[in-house]
């Protein structure tokens, strides 16, 4: 939609002049510039509230993922020992190689 003309804005000028008369079009042009600018403020304090909510909704499922990849991370590999405790015993087993599985392969990194 274009924005109106010259010719749209002064039809709209007298139109208002006419049904309102002389005395009361300034208070009428006040008041709705009060209201617009009511509106202005209101919309943007929504739409800041609205980012901010989506902020806290994007940090708290990245800290939900981190969570469950964590979580998932533990059961595959099974940790046990100093890794999953707070204790530091003196002695640590040494870590056991399957000799069924084969080590992992990055195509990218041939």
């Amino acid at each position: 939609m274009n924005a109106p003309g010259f010719w749209e804005i002064a039809f709209l000028a007298v139109l208002a002049l006419m049904i309102f008369g002389p005395q009361k079009l300034p208070e009428v042009a006040r008041n709705a510039g009060k209201l617009i600018a009511r509106f202005k403020r209101e919309a943007t304090n929504t739409l800041d509230e609205l980012k901010r909510s989506a902020d806290l909704e994007d940090i708290t499922g990245v800290a939900k993922e981190l969570r469950a990849t964590t979580a998932d991370l533990k059961r595959s590999a099974s940790l046990t020992g100093p890794l999953t405790s707070s204790a530091h015993p003196k002695t640590s087993a040494p870590a056991t190689v399957r000799a069924d599985t084969a080590p992992p392969f990055d195509p990218e990194a041939t």
